[in-house]
C-alpha cells in the first residue's frame, strides 16, 4: 500500500515570466477543450484513439505547446470524459490548473527551485519548503499540478509525493464514536469535546444573522471572510484530535458507517442545523490518511444498535439510553452513553477484523 501526499508551493516567478507561463496555462487548456469536443461528439474517452485522431491537428495548430502537455491536456480531458459518463462537455476555463507530469518539470527541492516546461522553453521559477512539508522531500514525486490566482496575481504549484506505508504490526482496535457534543468518544476513556467548537460556531452563526440583515457588499465581503475563518478553525480542531488519537497505542481504528446520516435525519429543523455543521466526514477523512502514513488502518462497522446495545452483557433496549447517561435494564451497567457506543463499536471492530482474517484466500506464492 502506498502513501500520497499533496503540498502547496507559492512559486516565485520572475515577472518577465509571467506572461510566458500564463499563455502556457491558456494553451493548455485550450487544448483539453478541444480534445473533450472530439472525444464527447465521438462518444469515446480512449486516450489511444483521440490521441490518434487528434494528436497532428493539435500538433499543427500550436506548435508552440510542448509535445508532453499536449499529451498531458489530452489525458486530463479523457479522464474529465470518463468522469461525466460522456454525458456532458467538459470545459476547463482559461486559468484552469494544468497538470505536469515528470518529463516536463524538474524538482531542486533542497535548493528550492523548479525547472518548467512553456510555449517558450523552460522557465526557472523558486519556492520555500516550510518546516512541516521536510518530511516529504526525500519522497517519490508523482505528479504536478500547476495554478494561477487571477485575484493575487501568483502561481502556485500542487506535488503529489508518494511512499511505501509501513505494514500493520499489530490488530489492536480503539472503538471511535462521533458526535455532536463530543466530537470523539475513545474506548480507551479518552473525550474529545465539542464545546469550544458549539461556542465558536454559536459566535459565528449570531455575525452571520447580523450581516445577512444588512444585505450590503461590504457585510457579503465579511460574510465570505468569517465562513472562511470558521472552516479553517473546525480543520484545525479535527487536524488536532486525529493526530492525537492515531499516536495512541492501537493498530485499527473503528468507526461507525454514517453514509447515510443525512439522508435518514427527521428531528426537526434545529437538530438538521447541528447535523449539517457536524464534520464528522472530514475527522474521518483525517483519521484515515494519519493513520496510513503510520501503518495503521480505519475500518467502517455497521452503526445498528451502537448507542442502545449494552457494552457489558449485549442487551438491546431503546430505553437504556437517556442523553449522556446509559443504565442497562438487564445487568445494571451504568456509564456515559458515549463511552458505551464507542465500546460497542470497538467490539465490532474486532469481529469485522476476526472475519476478514478467516475470509482472506490462503495465496500460494511461488
Amino acid at each position: 500500500m502506498n502513501v500520497d501526499r499533496t503540498i502547496k508551493l507559492k512559486l516565485g516567478v520572475s515577472e518577465e515570466d509571467k506572461p510566458t507561463l500564463k499563455k502556457t496555462i491558456i494553451l493548455f487548456n485550450t487544448v483539453f477543450n478541444e480534445v473533450a469536443v472530439y472525444g464527447f461528439e465521438h462518444k469515446t474517452n480512449s486516450k489511444v484513439s483521440i490521441h490518434h485522431a487528434t494528436y497532428n491537428d493539435i500538433r499543427e495548430r500550436h506548435p508552440e505547446l510542448p509535445s508532453s502537455l499536449v499529451q498531458g491536456a489530452r489525458d486530463v480531458a479523457c479522464e474529465a470524459l470518463k468522469g461525466v459518463k460522456l454525458k456532458n462537455l467538459p470545459t476547463a476555463k482559461p486559468f484552469a490548473a494544468i497538470r505536469y507530469n515528470q518529463r516536463v518539470i524538474t524538482y531542486h527541492l533542497k535548493h528550492g527551485s523548479v525547472s518548467i516546461a512553456t510555449i517558450n522553453g523552460r522557465i526557472k521559477a523558486t519556492f520555500n519548503v516550510p518546516k512541516y512539508y521536510q518530511e516529504y522531500v526525500n519522497w517519490e514525486i508523482r505528479s504536478s499540478t500547476l495554478k494561477y490566482d487571477n485575484r493575487k496575481d501568483a502561481f502556485f504549484l500542487h506535488i503529489i509525493f508518494r511512499k511505501e506505508s509501513p505494514e500493520r504490526s499489530g490488530n489492536k482496535v480503539l472503538g471511535i464514536d462521533r458526535g455532536i457534543v463530543n466530537i470523539a468518544v475513545c474506548s480507551n476513556n479518552v473525550f474529545f469535546n465539542g464545546k469550544q467548537i458549539k461556542n465558536v460556531r454559536a459566535k459565528y452563526a449570531f455575525l452571520r444573522h447580523k450581516l445577512q440583515s444588512k444585505g450590503t457588499k461590504s457585510a457579503k465581503r465579511l460574510l465570505r471572510k468569517i465562513s472562511r475563518k470558521e472552516r479553517r478553525f473546525v480543520t484545525d480542531v479535527n487536524h488536532c484530535i486525529s493526530k492525537t488519537i492515531v499516536n495512541m497505542s492501537h493498530d485499527v481504528f473503528a468507526l461507525e458507517d454514517l453514509t447515510s446520516i443525512r439522508v435518514q435525519s427527521r428531528k426537526g429543523k434545529e437538530f438538521t442545523r447541528k447535523l449539517n455543521n457536524w464534520s464528522f466526514y472530514q475527522l474521518a477523512q483525517f483519521l484515515e490518511y494519519k493513520a496510513e502514513a503510520l501503518g495503521k488502518a480505519v475500518i467502517y462497522i455497521d452503526p445498528r444498535y451502537s448507542s442502545q446495545k449494552c457494552s457489558k452483557c449485549g442487551d438491546i433496549r431503546k430505553s437504556n439510553r437517556k442523553g449522556s447517561s446509559y443504565h442497562c435494564r438487564a445487568c445494571g451497567f451504568d456509564i456515559h452513553s458515549d463511552l458505551n457506543a464507542s465500546r460497542n463499536i470497538a467490539q465490532a471492530g474486532i469481529s469485522c477484523l476476526s472475519r476478514l482474517h478467516v475470509n482472506q484466500p490462503n495465496v500460494e506464492t511461488v
